[in-house]
Formats: structure tokens, C-alpha cells, sequence
């Protein structure tokens, strides 16, 4: 397991958390605006592929921050005498990677049907169906 506390001696999971709750929606909002013409999904797509990648991996690092970030917490509270409560927010963190896994996933799938749709004897249709689907673990991942 990754276990990241600290990025230059401040809290990882902050700064890796902010990083993914800014990439996530910038990918989904190039990820629309890009498909909207096949020359912008043609020129762009790995692009965007990449960016969602990164974004994934920003959600996946906030998430394994979290943990050390919890117990620390934890054993902060439990020396004054506090229980410590973090509510859904673990759980909210598992959701936002997973969807936006999918999205990535989703990113990458539309770049290969863009650029090998020929290759792969599909129709000419298909690069456009795949956006449309990629749409909703996009949306998704935009509302977690």
C-alpha cells in the first residue's frame, strides 16, 4: 500500500486532493469540448486521454493519502480525549477514484476507436457513440 503523508513537509493529502478536485472537472470539460468535432476528437483525444489519466492518478493518491492523514487524526483526538468522526467523506474519496478511473478508462477508449476505427472495421459512427457513453462516467465523475 502507498502511504504519502507530506509534499515538501505539508499535508499530501490536501494539496493532492485540490489537485484532483481541479483536474477531474477540467478533463471532463475538455473531454466535451474536444468530442463536439471530429477534427477537435482527432487532434485532441490522447490529450485529453492523458489529462484524465493524470487526473485519475490524483484521486488515486489523494485517496491513499487520506489513510496516514485519518490516523493521524485519529491519534490526535484520542490524546485530548476526542473521538474523531470523518463521516462519508473515506467512502466519498473510494467513489471519486473509482468514477474517475472509469472516466479515464472511458478517455482512453474514445482515443483508440478515434484513431484506429478504421483499423478495427468500425463504422464511422462508432467514435461518436463512444463519446456519448463515455459522457456519463464523465458526468459522474464531475459530480462526485
Amino acid at each position: 500500500m502507498l502511504a504519502i503523508s507530506t509534499i515538501f513537509g505539508l499535508p499530501a493529502h490536501a494539496l493532492l486532493g485540490h489537485a484532483a478536485v481541479v483536474l477531474v472537472p477540467l478533463a471532463v470539460a475538455v473531454f466535451a469540448a474536444t468530442c463536439w468535432k471530429q477534427a477537435w476528437r482527432a487532434r485532441y483525444s490522447l490529450l485529453v486521454a492523458v489529462l484524465a489519466v493524470g487526473a485519475a492518478s490524483l484521486a488515486f493518491l489523494a485517496k491513499q493519502s487520506g489513510e496516514p492523514l485519518k490516523d493521524s487524526v485519529k491519534r490526535a483526538a484520542e490524546t485530548v480525549g476526542v473521538d474523531a468522526r470523518f463521516g462519508e467523506h473515506p467512502e466519498q474519496g473510494d467513489t471519486a477514484f473509482v468514477l474517475a478511473a472509469v472516466f479515464a478508462l472511458g478517455a482512453i477508449g474514445v482515443w483508440a476507436i478515434s484513431r484506429y476505427r478504421e483499423r478495427f472495421g468500425l463504422p464511422a459512427w462508432a467514435p461518436m457513440a463512444a463519446y456519448v457513453v463515455v459522457l456519463i462516467p464523465a458526468a459522474l465523475a464531475l459530480l462526485t
